[in-house]
């Protein structure tokens, strides 16, 4: 009973806080954040594309067709977050542009997620069982998704609903990281497996 007080108290002087900035202002204190988050994205992508190049014989093979889609989306998100956080940082006109342009990115993230996955046959051989794929398409999908309310919580004013776009951002760049990295694990047991053949 005693720390429920201060704690609606800090939360109500918080969201006063807020309510007392005008959006420019308010978007303003998420610069660094946004500016981490696109300078880690690309970071990544970067990575990425050394690391697969390493390997990149064995992932247009058919049997590993899969795996080039599951490629593909982690790229994708790593790109999303980077556009995201580009719109983010440009100077802002008012929070019904900003919605749009969070809306636009992330139902074209959630559309080439589903489409780039679904147009890729499933080979088991490669390493990477249906239930991981799934589940490594799980956490961008939901991203998209979260990135989709803050775009609705901005268009009806509700400033408060950026802090929904950290949970997003870290849940698309966090897998998005382990994804990669199990990509290019299993590539190469399975060239070092085909190499004792």
């Amino acid at each position: 009973m005693i720390l429920v007080a201060p704690a609606r108290l800090i939360a109500e002087s918080g969201s006063d806080v807020v309510r007392s900035l005008s959006y420019p202002e308010w978007l303003d204190r998420w610069h660094e954040f946004y500016l981490m988050a696109g300078t880690a994205a690309v970071t990544l992508a970067g990575l990425l594309f050394v690391a697969l190049s390493l390997h990149l014989d064995r992932l247009v093979e058919e049997s590993h067709e899969h795996l080039l889609a599951l490629a593909r989306v982690t790229l994708l998100s790593f790109t999303m977050v980077l556009f995201a956080s580009m719109s983010m940082l440009v100077p802002p006109t008012g929070p019904h542009q900003t919605a749009i342009m969070l809306g636009a990115m992330s139902i074209a993230g959630l559309s080439f997620t589903f489409r780039l996955t679904r147009a890729a046959r499933h080979h088991d051989e490669a390493g990477f069982s249906r239930g991981l794929v799934r589940k490594r398409l799980t956490f961008p999908v939901i991203g998209y998704v979260l990135m989709l309310l803050t775009a609705v919580g901005i268009w009806l004013q509700v400033p408060e609903m950026l802090y929904m776009m950290v949970g997003s951002m870290c849940m698309i760049l966090g897998n998005a990281a382990g994804t990669s990295w199990e990509l290019i694990v299993q590539i190469a047991r399975q060239r070092r497996a085909a190499s004792r053949v």
